[in-house]
């Protein structure tokens, strides 16, 4: 809102515009200064030149009779004396006032009564006047000169070393704009590079920006630096834990079963701690995934994948664990032709072995779940993984993908990080998740992968 009274004025933001903004009224004041200085020397200039003319003039004058008045002068128009600059010489004779020659009358500025320079008004004009001292001779001499003239002479030359100036202005914004242009390219390539960056690439990659910017892309690579050496750290745990984990865990898990006869009559709390220790060990599972998943980030090169053969080997993989609930796992394909990705072939299994995975904990025994390769308007594809479990509410359709995150109703046995590590998979090639309602009217939840 604008408040009546006030201006409200802000600094640009852009570089370009606060160049413009600072260069502007420094190049017009440095103009108008010019412009100052150049009038005054060059009217010093002219008025000592013309001065020393009108004085020479003068004197070449003085030295006539009486009797050379009769010849008269060549005479002057307005154009030639107020445009042209032309003098006018008077001269009086001493004996008879009454005779005098004049190069043009209509300029009637009468002797002055003192020799020198003087300022005088004639004929509607202004009049610079030297009257030559009397040297004791036949006449008197007095030289006139339009006082618009020198004015003019000096006020045009002056507008048009101004005009040089003003006229240099859009040259100096152009190749303003040109100087920072390409630098702001320069900067724009190299945001790009570090935008494209991140805890895997390469350190010291060689951006071409400016001097001026080299600090702050030191100082990026510096915290890239830093931050890879945090993210060994903690993948290098997380690998260590799990694999410290995985020994004690088979150990246990021996024990366990060598307990098994002797459990006669606690057969549900000996299920219990049974359910608990395979949780335990997808837990240390899925945690070693994903640290081989984040490994396999930095090392792994992507190649030319088939997705249908993929999805067939998760399903494939999942299907054991299907027949033992009795789940219907299946396929719907609705695309035409080949279907590649470059993606790194673990990362793809990954994803969609966890979809699958995720679907077959939540489908009840019986149940089923689908795997629907679909097409949309625009060229849009997606591969849908429908259960026919519970589903999810919508407000929870994001948290899931939190890392060891589960819902209080969750069923047993997993470990809250399956969603995480398909999400991570999927971002890394451009894959988003994307969880929903089914649209038959049916219970369940969709996982729609969109393909690029």
């Amino acid at each position: 809102m604008t408040v009546p009274g006030k201006w409200f004025w802000r600094w640009p933001s852009s570089l370009r515009g606060q160049l413009v903004l600072c260069l502007l009224p420094l190049h017009l004041l440095t103009t108008a200064v010019l412009a100052w200085a150049f009038a005054r020397n060059y009217g010093e200039t002219v008025a000592h030149f013309m001065d020393g003319q009108m004085l020479a003039l003068a004197q070449s004058n003085v030295a006539r009779s009486c009797a050379s008045l009769d010849q008269p002068l060549p005479q002057l128009d307005g154009e030639a004396v107020h445009e042209g600059g032309e003098f006018v010489v008077q001269v009086w004779c001493v004996q008879d006032p009454a005779r005098r020659l004049s190069a043009m009358p209509a300029a009637d500025v009468p002797l002055q009564p003192t020799p020198g320079w003087h300022r005088a008004t004639a004929a509607g004009a202004d009049w610079l006047v030297y009257t030559a001292p009397d040297t004791g001779g036949e006449v008197r001499v007095q030289v006139l000169q339009s006082g618009s003239f020198r004015l003019q002479e000096v006020g045009g030359r002056t507008v048009f070393a101004s005009l040089v100036g003003l006229l240099l202005l859009p040259v100096s914004l152009a190749v303003l704009a040109l100087v920072v242009g390409r630098a702001s390219q320069r900067l724009e390539h190299a945001a790009q590079q570090l935008a494209r960056r991140d805890e895997h690439s390469a350190a010291g990659a060689d951006l071409a920006v400016p001097r001026e910017m080299a600090p702050l892309v030191q100082a990026f690579e510096g915290l890239l630096q830093r931050l890879r050496g945090a993210l060994l750290s903690q993948r290098r745990f997380v690998q260590d834990a799990a694999h410290e984990l995985r020994t004690p865990l088979t150990a246990l898990n021996l024990q366990l079963e060598n307990l098994r006869p002797h459990m006669a009559g606690a057969e549900a709390e000996f299920a219990q701690l049974q359910q608990g220790m395979r949780r335990a060990e997808h837990l240390v599972d899925q945690m070693l995934s994903l640290s081989r998943q984040e490994a396999a980030r930095a090392t792994g090169p992507a190649t030319r994948l088939d997705l249908r053969a993929v999805l067939r080997a998760s399903v494939g993989q999942a299907m054991a664990a299907a027949d033992r609930r009795g789940i219907e796992v299946g396929v719907v394909d609705d695309l035409d032709g080949p279907l590649l990705l470059d993606a790194v072939e673990g990362d793809l299994r990954s994803l969609f072995d966890n979809l699958v995975d995720n679907a077959l904990r939540h489908t009840p025994a019986g149940g089923e779940v689908e795997l629907r390769l679909a097409a949309g308007e625009g060229g849009a594809r997606w591969v849908d993984v429908v259960d026919s479990g519970p589903g999810l509410p919508e407000a929870m359709r994001e948290r899931v993908f939190d890392r060891f995150f589960r819902m209080p109703d969750a069923p047993a046995g997993g470990s809250g990080l399956g969603l995480a590590i398909a999400r991570q998979a999927g971002l890394r090639h451009g894959l988003r998740i994307e969880l929903r309602g089914r649209q038959d009217g049916l219970s369940g939840l969709v996982a729609r992968v969109h393909l690029p």
